[in-house]
């Protein structure tokens, strides 16, 4: 990796790439040739950092469980190891069939990190994310189960995903008190993008204002899904917006934005996509956006963000609308 590219994750000795992988669409939406085609591709453009979950993608009927953590491990042992890629993975998620069941106890906790070793093939996970929140639970609760897995050795790491800005800050505050590691990273939805109302589940948080300020006070990373918005900005310049992706972004505000990266994308020869990516990445606290890429093109789309040098009117811009 060039030091463009990447970064050591603070609180941890993970060395990852500014922009991460999202694993969801490996072993279910794209077969496993396409899975390693696109695997291969984003490591040897300088990526080392992809993301996965146990629960993805045991949402199409018929597909083989776990499939994106099980691909993740046959692409390691195929490609003989890791070869300094982190691999963060997320347990705790509710099942499709039943969303509305939590497995956020600590018998379904570990049952996942168990078999997301087993599917990885790996001894110990570099990143654990409990993958949603349970606010029946205390936080001493929830922490206490991830930490004594890092005492065991069962993962290196550990970070939330669609956890409140309260919720972090009250674990920061627990981590401290009782001399935990803590969370060292945080996952939401997150892009420029402001997604329309009813557009998303109720228990899939979007970054907000207390978020962001969390994030701020304890220099969180964030590490946020669905960064691009399923490329809306760049749709809208190309006048390819389609239904769904309008659905979930298409109002004033966004349109207003639009206009803007656009504005900034043409002056630096990048898409608003990767204007869009570059400026979270200078955001106040440290950011790497996950990236959902289907092909090899896409891969090299993404990554080219983190050669987008945005100057301080850019981002000011950028911010302003």
């Amino acid at each position: 990796m060039t030091d463009a590219l990447s970064m050591t994750l603070p609180g941890t000795d993970l060395v990852v790439s500014r922009i991460c992988l999202g694993g969801n669409r490996l072993g279910g939406e794209l077969d496993q040739k396409a899975s390693f085609a696109l695997l291969d591709a984003f490591v040897e453009r300088g990526g080392a950092f992809i993301d996965s979950a146990h629960v993805y993608a045991n949402w199409i009927a018929g597909n083989e469980r776990n499939s994106s953590e099980k691909t993740l491990g046959r692409w390691l042992r195929a490609r003989g190891g890791a070869r300094g890629v982190v691999i963060a993975t997320k347990g705790g998620s509710p099942e499709p069939d039943t969303p509305r069941v939590r497995r956020l106890d600590e018998a379904s906790i570990r049952q996942d990190v168990s078999e997301a070793l087993d599917n990885l093939g790996v001894a110990s996970l570099d990143l654990f994310y409990l993958h949603r929140d349970d606010t029946d639970r205390s936080v001493a609760e929830l922490l206490g189960v991830v930490e004594a897995m890092r005492t065991e050795g069962l993962v290196r790491h550990y970070a939330c995903s669609n956890w409140s800005g309260i919720r972090m800050e009250e674990a920061a505050e627990v981590a401290r008190r009782n001399g935990w590691s803590g969370f060292v990273a945080s996952q939401s939805e997150w892009s420029l993008a402001t997604r329309n109302a009813g557009t998303s589940s109720d228990d899939l948080l979007q970054m907000n204002e207390a978020m962001t300020l969390a994030h701020k006070r304890l220099n969180l990373p964030a590490i946020p899904y669905s960064s691009q918005a399923r490329g809306y900005f760049d749709k809208v310049e190309a006048g390819t917006l389609d239904a769904v992706t309008a659905a979930r972004y298409d109002n004033e505000a966004n349109r207003k934005k639009a206009a803007v990266l656009a504005a900034v994308a043409r002056r630096h020869g990048a898409t608003p996509t990767q204007v869009m990516l570059a400026a979270m990445m200078r955001s106040p606290f440290p950011t790497i956006p996950i990236v959902g890429c289907r092909t090899p093109e896409q891969v090299g789309g993404s990554l080219a963000a983190c050669k987008v040098r945005l100057d301080d009117a850019d981002v000011a811009a950028i911010a302003a609308t």
